[in-house]
């Protein structure tokens, strides 16, 4: 791989490599040291490499999002049934407006159908979906096969959704609070026509906070888990050991947090021992980093 990546990059021209971001598989740990040696060779190798390896967290992001959604997901094979069951027919639409009238429900969107695979037009569906509860209810009154196409018509993986249960709306309406921090997190980091390194550390944090939250709150289907959620936060976050400190740096440049910031948000999200001997390193690397400048 890393011979490869190598290969790309003299047929591009560019031998000066800040940082390289790759997924966490273990396979690219090897990758990057290797990278890292080539670039030491061509004398290009900002700070010995100790920046070069960037573990992209939408990878771990989507694995958490994915056990999340696994874990109400008979709630949500429910919503995505009663939906395609309104939207497969203009009578059914129009009946259903017809129930929204009824329950005076305002919401002028339009039920959207998920695509299975892909988190982000879940958490769409549900967001949508929620406003219109009260209009499903009575619905099933006005159409008596919508609670048999809810039990009798498969979903995509061939088991039966079945009929609403009481849970169900109070699971979607937990899940779409946790989507929401992930679908407001990639939208801000994955921003095109303006800087976005300076808000990864802010939106990790605040994913943090939100999912320790959900683990501590006895009525939330994170708790039952909380070991294993805590597992792949801390992927998400990356190993106290294993950050790449630029993270924490671009966010102590950026003048709304300032040197202030980090250390209080990095003492909160790994505890006091590790955090403030994390703070110190950042803090240590951050005037070692400035001095490599001085020296160029």
């Amino acid at each position: 791989m890393a011979a490869f990546i190598t290969n790309c990059l003299l047929e591009w021209d560019l031998d000066t490599d800040f940082s390289i971001t790759v997924d966490n598989a273990s396979s690219n740990d090897v990758t990057m040291i290797e990278m890292s040696k080539q670039l030491s060779n061509w004398g290009t190798n900002i700070m010995e490499g100790q920046h070069l390896h960037v573990r992209g967290m939408i990878y771990i992001r989507n694995i958490i999002v994915q056990d999340g959604l696994k874990e109400i997901d008979k709630s949500i094979k429910r919503v995505r049934q009663a939906v395609k069951y309104v939207k497969q027919s203009a009578a059914r639409v129009k009946k259903f407006k017809g129930c929204c009238e009824s329950q005076l429900i305002t919401c002028k969107k339009s039920l959207c159908l998920d695509v299975p695979t892909r988190w982000n037009s879940t958490y769409l569906m549900l967001e949508t979906t929620k406003h219109f509860e009260l209009a499903f209810e009575r619905y099933s009154f006005y159409d008596n096969c919508f609670l048999d196409y809810l039990r009798t018509s498969p979903c995509e993986d061939g088991t039966k959704a079945g009929a609403y249960v009481s849970e169900d709306y109070k699971n979607v309406r937990t899940m779409i609070k946790i989507l929401k921090t992930f679908f407001d997190l990639t939208l801000k980091v994955s921003g095109l026509k303006y800087v976005t390194t300076n808000a990864h550390f802010m939106k990790i944090v605040e994913l943090d906070l939100i999912l320790k939250e959900k683990i501590e709150n006895e009525d939330s289907n994170f708790k039952k888990n909380d070991s294993k959620y805590e597992e792949k936060v801390q992927k998400v976050l990356g190993y106290s050991e294993k950050m790449n400190k630029m993270i924490f740096i671009s966010s102590v440049l950026d003048p709304h947090n300032k040197l202030e910031y980090a250390p209080f948000a990095i003492v909160d999200m790994f505890g006091k021992e590790i955090g403030e001997k994390l703070s110190d390193s950042v803090e240590s690397y951050m005037k070692a980093l400035f001095e490599h400048y001085v020296k160029k």
